[in-house]
């Protein structure tokens, strides 16, 4: 039963690692890249709704351009003699 138990908690060998290899993953360095992904995605989406709110005033001013056009077309063709 002792010889289960010393194989079971054994110090395990370290496997050789190939030093033409890249280092291996840092969860420090995963959670450095995932905050500045979650920062320019945060930037991102106020750029995107502030350009949002920049297309919906410029669609109101053009709307109201053609608008007031089209009531001067209209007028000129009504008012024609």
């Amino acid at each position: 039963m002792a010889s289960m138990f010393s194989s079971m908690y054994a110090e395990k060998k370290k496997r050789v690692r190939d030093p033409s290899l890249p280092p291996p993953p840092n969860l420090m360095s995963h959670d450095k890249t995932i905050r500045t992904m979650n920062l320019t995605i945060e930037q991102l989406s106020a750029m995107v709704q502030q350009q949002a709110s920049d297309i919906a005033s410029l669609k109101n001013k053009l709307h109201q351009a053609m608008y007031r056009v089209d009531m001067l077309t209209n007028y000129v063709k009504n008012n024609r003699k």
